[in-house]
């Protein structure tokens, strides 16, 4: 009982064994290991414990690294350790950058043009990552085009404005007060208000229907 487990295991023997897996699934109460032999698929000789057939926070045969031992003993067979376990996946894919497809400066491997059609798309890349436009949870990207939308627009009223003065220079005060005062009207200023009751609204409903939020 406390004890951390050291790697991967595959237990032979339980008894009684419970394990906080919080660090790894996220599961908030402790899961009951049992053996292979108490676990097959229903109407078949297959152990459930194969990735094909449940995912690792069902696969109760199994003692994972990192986990903590909240009650009961165990024997198993160790088959990861260090970075091969399913927390080290976990970190080392973290640690990994996936350069998405089309991104290669190779022209040799891809044709002459290829360096260009590459520049052209690892810019796109940098620029929508900056901006916030390709990177982001949905409702963030959302947010970010519904900014730069309103910032758009607010430039355009101002050249409409700027335009019924003719465009005379020096642009009178009164005019370039106007201007940004258009521009500003058409921010919406309750939008922070209604997104916070929105999230609170939707996180409500979820809680009614038993749904975890982490």
């Amino acid at each position: 009982m406390g004890d951390t487990v050291p790697a991967d295991v595959r237990l032979f023997e339980a008894m009684n064994l419970n394990c906080d897996e919080s660090s790894l699934t996220g599961e908030a109460v402790p899961v009951e290991k049992l053996t292979s032999n108490d676990i097959l698929c229903p109407g078949t000789e297959k152990a459930a414990t194969s990735e094909d057939e449940v995912g690792i926070a069902d696969r109760i045969n199994m003692a994972y690294a990192t986990t903590i031992v909240r009650k009961g003993r165990g024997r198993g067979i160790v088959i990861a350790t260090g970075m091969q376990t399913e927390v080290g996946k976990i970190a080392a894919s973290t640690n990994k950058k996936h350069r998405k497809a089309g991104r290669s400066m190779s022209w040799k491997k891809y044709g002459p043009t290829q360096p260009i059609k590459g520049a052209f798309r690892r810019t796109y890349d940098f620029l929508g990552k900056f901006l916030g436009l390709t990177e982001g949870t949905p409702l963030q990207i959302k947010l970010s085009k519904l900014a730069y939308f309103l910032f758009f627009c607010a430039l355009l009223l101002a050249v409409v404005v700027f335009g019924v003065n003719e465009f005379k220079l020096p642009l009178p005060k009164e005019v370039v007060i106007y201007a940004i005062s258009t521009g500003i009207a058409i921010i919406p200023e309750s939008l922070v208000a209604v997104l916070t009751l929105s999230m609170v609204v939707a996180t409500t409903v979820m809680r009614k229907a038993n749904v975890v939020v982490r």
